[in-house]
């Protein structure tokens, strides 16, 4: 499956608003070409410094320096042997950018420390760079409303979260359409990096892992393609100290994985070391998601000390798991901390032990993660494509409208405020910009976009008023007579393929 085929089952969507043209009052060049340090005569046609009426400068500090709110940097192509170290923040409305001109690469390499900085800067969009053989690619400290696109990150040369895009501290950012290739922690949120939006990003290649999430909260990974033949691809846990990040335990809370592809991580001969996601955190949704090929592991929900012991509350359905060796769902032993995981609806075919043999899951306490009607399929469940890697329902499969749902009602009612048996299924957009709450169905009734969550309550408030009765099952929005099983929704001949529920106004991205 290719990539932009992989995201086909998700809401991978950029809100237009975080597209739009800002209101950019001012354009200024950096050219490493020009013979001074800046000149105001600029033309950008000829890259030189007569003939023009614009202002540009040899060095990214020298554009950096220049740039206020509103201002628009563009960056020549060529290579910049100097850090980016943002200096200024923008606003809401007047961003600092830094953008590629054209079909220009700027590139940022050799470098002995990270190619991008920015410590407590706001509304910055970085957009077109390339950033290669340096010790870390960009470090975000105490910085919000970032935004960093269609940038390629190649060759860290540090061990470590070093050898990352790391951001520390810092939410409300947005980490959209990136290259992301040989690294060592590829991308790493610590330390209450909150409300991040981590979208159509491609993986490959890591010493350890390419994303790390240690004790971060309401972030959304979607639409990703994960590769790693070196080591595993996701680990998500808590933080227990030293020098990288702080000693905080039970912090890593409602992080959201949908619609991502994870296609290979290294073989092993044990189902805890390379997994496709090392899962230890607390009320963690993961849907939607296709886990192929991985010789380490598919899902591991680990526990161990120090950063892995508050693991609970994790919510694990609707994905398909294909030809994963050392198991396709991995589950510990139950303890105080370690309970309360619900695998539902999910699609496992051709997943196979460390040594081969059949069994595609290992649940050491099936008290603790508790499968419910899951497809454990030893014949073809019925895929568009099994050879071409594309899982989706096919017409005619047995999959279609096997699903369950995912939550039932509390008591009977109406309005729009439902009481359900359990809503840690659910997302509500988690105060994300642009983000939108789910659209969930009452099963045998009517649908509805959830727009907020009072979890401990488990109350939905929906965006229109409904009527349900006792016991009536909740479950994501579907087609047919119930949901269907694995990553993929049929939708019928014409498109067999949905997803969770995308925000209005929005640009789909293929």
């Amino acid at each position: 499956m290719q990539f932009r085929n992989a995201v086909a089952g998700a809401a991978v969507v950029v809100a237009l608003g975080l597209n739009a043209a800002h209101a950019q009052t001012s354009t200024i060049y950096v050219d490493g070409s020009i013979g001074s340090a800046s000149c105001t005569a600029y033309n950008p046609a000829t890259r030189a410094c007569t003939g023009g009426t614009s202002t540009a400068y040899r060095t990214l500090a020298g554009g950096a320096g220049a740039a206020a709110p509103g201002t628009l940097v563009y960056v020549r192509g060529g290579s910049y042997s100097e850090q980016l170290n943002v200096t200024r923040s923008g606003t809401a409305t007047q961003p600092v950018v830094f953008r590629n001109y054209g079909s220009e690469t700027p590139t940022i390499t050799n470098l002995s420390n990270p190619g991008i900085l920015m410590v407590g800067r706001e509304y910055v969009e970085i957009d077109g760079l390339t950033v290669t053989d340096v010790v870390g690619w960009v470090r975000l400290e105490d910085s919000r409303f970032i935004t960093i696109r269609n940038s390629v990150f190649r060759r860290a040369t540090s061990s470590g979260t070093t050898g990352s895009v790391k951001l520390v501290r810092s939410s409300d950012n947005r980490l959209l359409d990136n290259i992301l290739d040989d690294g060592n922690d590829s991308m790493v949120l610590v330390d209450g990096a909150d409300r991040n939006l981590v979208q159509n990003n491609r993986f490959t290649l890591a010493r350890h892992s390419l994303l790390s999430v240690r004790c971060s909260n309401f972030n959304v990974f979607r639409g990703n393609s994960f590769n790693n033949t070196a080591q595993k691809a996701v680990e998500i846990y808590d933080c227990e100290g030293g020098s990288d990040a702080p000693f905080l335990l039970d912090a890593t809370k409602r992080n959201l994985f949908e619609g991502n592809e994870f296609t290979r991580t290294l073989a092993s001969d044990a189902d805890h070391r390379y997994n496709a996601m090392q899962h230890g955190a607390q009320h963690t949704i993961v849907r939607r998601n296709v886990y192929r090929n991985n010789d380490g592991g598919g899902v591991n929900y680990q526990s161990y000390a120090d950063e892995s012991l508050a693991v609970y509350g994790n919510r694990l359905y609707n994905n398909t798991f294909y030809n994963n060796r050392c198991h396709a769902i991995i589950g510990d032993s139950g303890t105080s901390q370690y309970r309360d995981h619900r695998v539902k609806n999910n699609l496992l075919y051709r997943n196979v032990t460390c040594s081969g043999g059949s069994q595609q899951t290992s649940i050491r306490d099936t008290s603790t993660v508790v499968l419910t009607n899951n497809a454990i399929e030893t014949t073809a469940p019925g895929f568009v494509n099994e050879a071409g890697n594309d899982f989706r329902l096919a017409s005619g499969s047995r999959m279609i409208d096997a699903g369950a749902a995912l939550t039932a009602t509390a008591a009977a009612g109406s309005g729009s405020v439902l009481a359900v048996q359990d809503a840690s299924y659910f997302f509500d957009g988690y105060g994300i910009a642009g983000q939108v709450g789910d659209t969930i169905q009452l099963v045998g009734g009517g649908t509805a976009v959830v727009v907020d969550i009072d979890y401990p309550g488990n109350r939905l408030t929906l965006d229109r008023p409904l009527s349900w009765a006792a016991g009536q099952g909740v479950a994501l929005q579907f087609w047919g007579t119930a949901p269907d099983m694995g990553a993929f929704e049929f939708t019928g001949s014409t498109n067999p393929v949905t997803a969770p529920q995308a925000p209005t106004n929005v640009r789909v991205i293929r």
